[in-house]
């Protein structure tokens, strides 16, 4: 599926987790198309609705008129190929407050900047997956049994949901530790997040994702869904998965596409397939040249030593991870983490079925978190130590 979004992306390893995803493709926004952006948003600096954030319009503004290009320069603001397929299928009258909204998911972290509510809400349907990577954490045999491993009640799924929606948060992501696609409510589990967010993302390696569900997932307007895939051939998702359902996956997405295609021509769903550089023998060229046909997006990452996040070395790196001032993740029993290469929870930060999201976000942990990370002392703190983000 060649056009215009496909992209190949690479993960610099020095850089935040968060940040890695480096857009290569050298496309160049359409010039009118930006300007109509540009205008849309000087006109909506007068809007009484974006009083409190006229400085944020600004900023976009003036970053957009200096930067029409995709950019490398993660301290401007420029629009990325995801927010430009945003912007372009829908109103301009979101245009505003959804480039409000990603310019605090991008920036705000970078600069320490503090939100009253995470801007970015990873829920983890299920911590049990049908695979087992070489690169996951699945491979941990004391994580994959209890207390580790089980399902989110619906009951605490709608609560969860209810809180961000209060709060206006716009990011969430179904995925984490475990396959999201597995929780035996899915259908209930899509249809309650249904448009209540701007950015709806569920990760899947698609060994699930049978005709029923693809249906589920098109009906409840998940606008981006990422295919944890990390091979080109059977032989090499093998290797990787242990398992051999190569040509199951890679059928499972055919159809997606099929289907979203004839059944929800109006679907915003785009697809992305993320690849893992597992190995001397990966070559990006050829999963490029492989997925582009069959995806939208093509992104590739460098691995990361999250299989076995609590023996890695301890790391030099003493600047602060972005992530404390961007999200939280919420594990299927309630438990709340800064991070999931913490898939132990040792950093656990509190849990929603006591406290709520917002509570645990301001509370005394996590801004202990963020105070001693600011302060050049993340090594105090176990994984964090070991973390070469």
């Amino acid at each position: 599926m060649q056009n215009r979004e496909s992209v190949l992306s690479k993960a610099k390893h020095e850089q935040q987790s968060m940040d890695s995803i480096k857009f290569l493709t050298k496309n160049k926004l359409d010039d009118y198309f930006l300007a109509e952006v540009i205008d849309q948003l000087k006109h909506d600096k007068d809007d009484k609705r974006y009083a409190q954030e006229v400085g944020i319009l600004n900023e976009i503004i003036c970053n957009l008129e200096d930067n029409v290009e995709f950019s490398g320069d993660k301290s401007r603001f420029v629009v990325l190929p995801n927010e430009y397929n945003f912007l372009s299928q829908n109103n301009k009258f979101l245009w505003a407050e959804y480039l409000i909204f990603r310019y605090k998911f991008r920036i705000y972290p970078k600069f320490g900047r503090l939100p009253d509510f995470p801007i970015h809400l990873l829920i983890e349907p299920v911590s049990y997956c049908n695979i087992k990577c070489s690169m996951c954490f699945q491979t941990d045999a004391d994580f994959t049994k209890p207390p580790y491993m089980g399902n989110m009640d619906i009951g605490l799924f709608r609560s969860i949901i209810d809180e961000a929606v209060e709060n206006k948060c716009r990011a969430l992501t179904l995925a984490s530790r475990g396959e999201p696609t597995l929780h035996p409510n899915f259908a209930e589990v899509i249809n309650y997040a249904r448009g209540k967010f701007f950015d709806f993302k569920l990760n899947t390696n698609a060994v699930s994702l049978d005709e029923k569900k693809c249906h589920q997932i098109l009906q409840g307007e998940v606008t981006e869904l990422v295919f944890s895939v990390n091979a080109v051939n059977k032989n090499e998702y093998q290797q990787v998965c242990k398992i051999d359902k190569f040509e199951q996956v890679v059928n499972n997405i055919k159809q997606f596409h099929r289907i979203r295609n004839k059944d929800y021509p109006e679907s915003k769903c785009k697809t992305r397939v993320n690849g893992v550089e597992y190995g001397p023998d990966f070559s990006e060229e050829q999963f490029l040249n492989f997925w582009d046909k069959i995806v939208d997006n093509v992104v590739c990452l460098k691995v990361f030593k999250r299989w076995d996040t609590y023996n890695n070395i301890l790391s030099s790196v003493s600047s602060p991870c972005a992530l404390l001032w961007q999200r939280i993740y919420v594990w299927f029993d309630g438990t709340a983490s800064p991070c999931d290469r913490d898939y132990k929870s040792l950093l656990k930060i509190g849990n929603i079925r006591e406290s709520s999201v917002k509570s645990i976000w301001n509370g005394e942990k996590m801004n202990l978190l963020r105070k001693k990370h600011k302060e050049g002392f993340r090594s105090c703190f176990f994984p964090c130590d070991r973390c070469e983000d």
